[in-house]
This record gives structure tokens, C-alpha cells and sequence, in this order.
């Protein structure tokens, strides 16, 4: 999730980044969106924003 938003919600920049196929990535992204309370694309800013703060908490 973290990569996807930091390469601007592209499947595929997030692909090439991970070395991984895009289906891969579409797959996981729908199931992060099955898993968050409200759908990413409603909530990109909040979802990137916890991200953030659970990286700099580790």
C-alpha cells in the first residue's frame, strides 16, 4: 500500500517497483480495500497519513 501511494496510486510504477506483476498488485490492493472501513480511493490522504505514522512508530 505504502508503495502504491507513494508512486501516485499507479498499479503499474508500483509493479515495476516490487518486481512483481501488476494483477499481483491490483489483487492486494483489493483486498487492503475490502479490509479498510471506508474505500481507498474515498480516503487516500488519511489511509498515506497512517502509513506514515505507523513507519516513523517502528
Amino acid at each position: 500500500m505504502a508503495t502504491y501511494l507513494s508512486e501516485q496510486c499507479s498499479s503499474t510504477r508500483t509493479a515495476e517497483r516490487l518486481f512483481t506483476h501488476r494483477n499481483t498488485v491490483l489483487r492486494r490492493l483489493a483486498r487492503a480495500d475490502d479490509l479498510l472501513p471506508r474505500p481507498l480511493a474515498d480516503n487516500v490522504t488519511a489511509v498515506a497519513a497512517a502509513l506514515e505514522v505507523a513507519r516513523w512508530r517502528n
